[in-house]
């Protein structure tokens, strides 16, 4: 957590979304299935993509309605803090649910989600290296690029103990 995956791949969808008939963002997805349950979400998508509202009435319903009204649209969407198989099963079960040259971006902490899902390409997102970290913790504490006169030690005492990852500095 922590290291940007929202944050890329939102920026990775703003700048594509043009490209596609139609788009949504389901953010926070272990946290949003497990307060309202995955037929909300199913709603969501549906509801954002058709543009109407769409009434689910279980989950098996919700992936009937996400195959038959999708499968001929070219659709982009984010699928946001995956944790568990049976969230992508409900909200993206196979390539078939969707249109020709549709994308379905998903960020999570676990790598053998998406490979257990067989999904077509995993991307890693690096650490900061510790000059880059340095640079962003500048940038936010003292709005330079360099440390405020004095501060260069603890500056990269608080970069080392960050250990590179973007949302802690």
């Amino acid at each position: 957590g922590g290291v940007g995956k929202t944050t890329l791949s939102s920026s990775v969808h703003m700048k594509i979304a043009r490209y596609f008939e139609a788009d949504c963002i389901v953010d926070n997805i272990r946290e949003e299935s497990s307060k309202h349950g995955l037929k909300i979400l199913q709603e969501n998508i549906l509801s954002a993509i058709l543009k109407i509202d769409v009434d689910v009435r279980s989950v098996e319903d919700g992936k009937q309605k996400i195959k038959s009204r999708l499968c001929h649209k070219k659709v982009l969407i984010l699928l946001d803090d995956v944790d568990d198989r049976k969230q992508l099963e409900a909200l993206a079960g196979s390539h078939k649910w969707f249109g020709e040259g549709s994308r379905i971006i998903i960020t999570t902490r676990d790598e053998h989600l998406l490979i257990s899902h067989r999904v077509d390409e995993v991307s890693h997102i690096s650490l900061l290296s510790p000059d880059e970290a340095l640079r962003l913790f500048n940038r936010y504490a003292y709005q330079e690029n360099e440390p405020v006169e004095g501060y260069r030690t603890l500056s990269q005492h608080v970069v080392s103990y960050a250990a590179g990852l973007p949302l802690a500095l």
